[in-house]
């Protein structure tokens, strides 16, 4: 029965419909992001931490981190692919 609800609503939604939840999901991120306080963070690690941190960062870790960064893009693109 939750097939036909999802089916149904598939075809209610629009690219428009889509492309404005997309983009309205991605300013209240920005938003969000802007208005609160992250200045917590920076007093996580101390300064050596951090620079021992950086030292040991190498390309691999960097080819990782775009892996990651493909994989939940791809996932994204994926998940709107449904709605197109």
């Amino acid at each position: 029965m939750d097939l036909f609800l999802v089916v149904s609503t598939l075809k209610d939604i629009s690219k428009i419909d889509l492309i404005g939840i997309i983009i309205g999901h991605l300013i209240f991120g920005i938003a969000l992001t802007q208005l609160l306080d992250w200045s917590w963070l920076k007093n996580l690690m101390s300064q050596e931490e951090k620079e021992k941190m950086l030292k040991k960062y190498i390309w691999k870790d960097l080819l990782v981190d775009t892996a990651i960064i493909s994989v939940a893009l791809g996932l994204i693109f994926l998940i709107s692919s449904i709605f197109i």
